[in-house]
């Protein structure tokens, strides 16, 4: 070996600089960690520990990141609705855009989504969390049945039950676009939702004695 050569020095070693952590990093591979081990175990069963262990870390280190399975829930819950009401802002597609946008934003976390759209209905620390995203689907849904001017306080009770009712089914029909339990394609989910969609939002009108509002035209997605 020549006297020139360097030989390299793993950092961290005694009388070596100490490794920086970046600690942004580290907190997302908590919670990708988190996702695969609440995934496996379910979020009332996985614990911190277990979390640890999936990365091959002492607890105490996940701790200093994430104080509780409470702060990791809500961190995880926090990005993918987040993510969902932005996408929701985009022009409207047409029919059957939605769940096509819905199953197409999940698959970069399918399990992330499922915990969502499955787990947290049973889950007490999620409760808040799946209360959230049904209280966001409404509202999402609502201006597709919105009752049109003058419209009597039971006319506006239809409408308001429909939207809160055709909520569970976007629900259930996104969790098995993700889950590909469907027996769908793409192209061929999206326009059996949207033709469902077409037929629920005419039969709701026609159910409030009203005529229902033009949709603004769809834009390409």
């Amino acid at each position: 070996m020549s006297t020139s050569t360097k030989v390299s020095v793993p950092r961290g070693r005694p009388g070596q600089p100490k490794p920086r952590v970046d600690k942004a990093a580290r907190g997302l591979a908590v919670l990708e960690a988190a996702v695969q081990v609440f995934a496996e175990k379910g979020l009332q069963v996985a614990t911190m520990q277990d979390v640890a262990d999936r990365m091959g870390v002492a607890k105490i280190l996940i701790y200093r990141l994430y104080p509780s399975r409470q702060s990791i829930i809500d961190a995880l819950f926090a990005d993918i609705l987040a993510r969902i009401e932005a996408d929701a802002g985009r022009p409207w597609g047409g029919y059957g855009s939605s769940i096509a946008r819905l199953v197409t934003l999940s698959r970069s976390n399918p399990k992330l989504a499922l915990l969502l759209l499955r787990d947290a209905r049973g889950a007490p620390e999620a409760l808040a969390w799946r209360e959230a995203l049904e209280a966001l689907l409404t509202k999402l849904i609502e201006p597709f049945v919105a009752p049109t001017p003058g419209a009597s306080e039971a006319q506006r009770a239809t409408c308001r039950h429909a939207a809160r009712t055709f909520m569970p089914f976007v629900i259930e029909a996104w969790a098995a676009g993700v889950e590909e339990t469907d027996g769908m394609d793409d192209e061929t989910r999206t326009r059996w939702f949207g033709e469902i969609v077409k037929a629920w939002r005419e039969a709701t009108y026609a159910a409030a004695d009203l005529s229902p509002p033009p949709l603004p035209p769809p834009h390409a997605s």
